[in-house]
């Protein structure tokens, strides 16, 4: 029986889906309690959605990192802006010096997938100790399971959910 990680991805069938204010939700109830939870989240627009262009959010300052370019708008190709989200990354190293009770990185989706984004970044976090909450589509929950070798929790999109297993994970530390 394999030891169960410090990590786990709230799954999330598509974009329509509220799940980056859920992140922001967890992570201010948890510091509310005195818990600090840090990271990077999706930065929201008024209806708590994943603003467009595509931002990057410092859950502790607020200060927000641009991760899209603009492609012109007959351009079908992805807008991900790698220099941005490379910048954005340098909150969650920081997390390495001055551990938080738990980590937010805001997604594991194609771009760790395919060895680029936050991938480093969590592992860095893993192999450091420090609990990780993140988000996965559901169309990648293979390649997340293979990446977490089958040992992260997978949470359903309840609030109720993730706040269970964060206060679980945030007393054991």
């Amino acid at each position: 029986m394999s030891t169960q990680l410090d990590l786990a991805a709230i799954i999330y069938d598509n974009d329509e889906q509220p799940v980056d204010k859920l992140l922001h939700k967890v992570a201010a109830t948890l510091n509310s309690h005195g818990d600090r939870v840090a990271g990077l989240a999706m930065a929201l627009n008024d209806q708590g959605l994943r603003r467009e262009p595509m931002a990057l959010q410092d859950l502790e300052t607020g200060k927000e990192y641009s991760i899209a370019q603009d492609l012109g708008k007959e351009s079908q190709s992805c807008c991900l802006d790698p220099y941005g989200l490379a910048d954005a990354t340098s909150v969650l190293r920081a997390l390495l010096q001055q551990p938080p009770r738990l980590a937010v990185v805001n997604r594991f989706g194609q771009q760790e997938i395919e060895g680029k984004g936050c991938r480093a970044e969590f592992i860095q976090l893993i192999e450091a100790g420090i609990p990780v909450l993140t988000v996965v589509k559901r169309k990648f929950l293979s390649q997340w399971h293979e990446f977490s070798g089958g040992q992260a929790a997978d949470l359903p999109f309840s609030e109720e959910a993730v706040l269970q297993w964060c206060d679980e994970v945030v007393q054991r530390q």
